[in-house]
């Protein structure tokens, strides 16, 4: 009796010693040579993830609009009691900071996601070699779910308050995806040393508070004074201050800033992703070995 043998052979990988060039050519190259696996990775991270986090909540997506509401309603009561007081000019104050804060909340979020883009999946990593970009894909579609979901609360606002139609409008989307990626590009920006030293990470939630304040996120810069100067010195006015003009109007934007920024920022996302892939195996060795 014959008996046929069927053998599948798995792909082979072997690990030589190269030199800095070879690890960014072939990280070029795994990111091209992997982008379909990668992107059915992340969509599965995705769904798994985004189930998890809503399976034991009655509220559901609601607690993604819930943050910006809140700190909404905060300001107007501040504002409107004169607690604070802040002119909005031509923008009524509510519908000017719920942008600013949306705004806001797409940057923070993209950042600290992938700031912990190794911490969140280490565990997976030591013990199983895949594609690391599925784990940035993966927490950029839900922080994309997060922002989306957000602008439904946009809604009654814009009910409440219409603003003028202008072409500009038809900008916002894209300025507010350059927001993401500009905060996702920050974070990966620090993932290599952050992941090692949990100082540089806890520093950086840290700044993440007092930079809310010296940004025009509840209040329009000042048109004098140190608060004016901080704020024109902090990169990230232009990306809250010109999509806010995009969709609403009333402020001056820093549209040839927001360009160069724009291109800045997806130049260092994609330099940043090669630093990671480079720098994650003896990122890894250095985990596993404590």
């Amino acid at each position: 009796m014959a008996i046929e043998s069927h053998s599948t052979h798995l792909p082979e990988r072997i690990i030589s010693p190269h030199d800095g060039l070879d690890a960014f050519r072939y990280s070029i190259t795994s990111i091209i040579r992997d982008w379909a696996f990668t992107k059915h990775l992340a969509y599965r991270m995705f769904i798994r993830d985004t189930q998890a986090m809503f399976r034991m909540s009655f509220l559901g997506y609601f607690w993604l609009i819930a943050p910006a509401l809140a700190n909404t309603l905060v300001w107007v009561l501040l504002s409107g009691s004169e607690v604070v007081k802040i002119d909005s000019g031509n923008v009524p104050y509510p519908l000017f900071v719920f942008v600013g804060t949306w705004l806001w909340t797409a940057f923070n979020s993209c950042l600290v996601s992938s700031l912990g883009l190794v911490d969140e999946a280490k565990s997976t990593l030591v013990k199983v070699n895949f594609p690391i970009e599925s784990v940035l894909l993966a927490g950029f579609g839900k922080n994309l779910l997060t922002v989306v979901i957000t602008g439904i609360g946009l809604i009654p606002f814009l009910i409440l308050y219409p603003p003028p139609l202008t072409l500009s409008m038809l900008l916002f989307p894209f300025e507010l995806l350059i927001v993401m990626i500009f905060g996702s590009a920050i974070g990966l920006f620090f993932v290599p040393i952050a992941t090692l030293f949990s100082d540089i990470s806890r520093t950086i939630h840290l700044a993440l508070r007092f930079a809310f304040f010296l940004t025009p996120v509840i209040y329009p810069i000042p048109a004098q004074g140190l608060t004016r100067t901080l704020m024109l010195a902090n990169p990230f006015s232009c990306m809250i201050v010109t999509p806010r003009w995009s969709l609403l109007g009333g402020e001056e934007p820093a549209i040839v800033l927001f360009i160069a920024l724009s291109l800045t920022s997806i130049l260092l996302l994609f330099v940043s992703l090669l630093a990671v892939k480079v720098s994650l195996p003896h990122i890894l060795e250095r985990l596993s070995g404590t």
